[in-house]
């Protein structure tokens, strides 16, 4: 089952007049924008959060990430901002020599996305390690140190 982080009215919520433009239909933008956060976290998290827990290579076997143990609700603001920021906005710019709308608005909303999913893994991204449900303050912890860890 696909988690499903942001919807259209998420979106409207940080930019009502987005169906303004002519195109109403952003289903596939989102889908893309879930895959982006997924695959972040895949590559900026999840092997950072199993060195905790477990190590991989003791085990032998390759650990993935399960999207279902995710908690929607603490992604959706980075969600929102990167579909906004890499396909939405890039739909609607004509790419002139001169910066529009559009183009200025994807910049501040590439800015957000990168400081808000930062901002997540930073603050200890929710994962459901024993699928009840809940997220326990172990769940909830932060794997950032500021610095360098080997």
């Amino acid at each position: 089952m696909a988690l499903t982080i942001a919807t259209i009215a998420d979106v409207l919520e940080y930019e009502p007049n987005i169906q303004d433009f002519g195109i109403f239909e952003w289903d596939d933008a989102l889908e893309k924008g879930r895959q982006d956060v997924l695959r972040h976290l895949r590559i900026e998290w999840f092997p950072t959060q199993q060195l905790g827990k477990f190590d991989i290579t003791v085990i032998g076997t390759n650990v993935e990430m399960d999207e279902d143990k995710l908690d929607a609700d603490q992604l959706k603001r980075a969600h929102v901002y990167r579909t906004l920021a890499y396909y939405i906005f890039p739909r609607l710019s004509k790419f002139e020599p001169e910066m529009d709308v559009f183009q200025m608005q994807m910049e501040h909303y590439r800015n957000l996305w990168r400081e808000e999913i930062d901002d997540c893994i930073k603050d200890g991204i929710h994962y459901d390690i024993n699928d009840d449900g809940e997220y326990s303050d172990f769940e909830k912890e932060s794997n950032y140190f500021g610095r360098l860890r080997r």
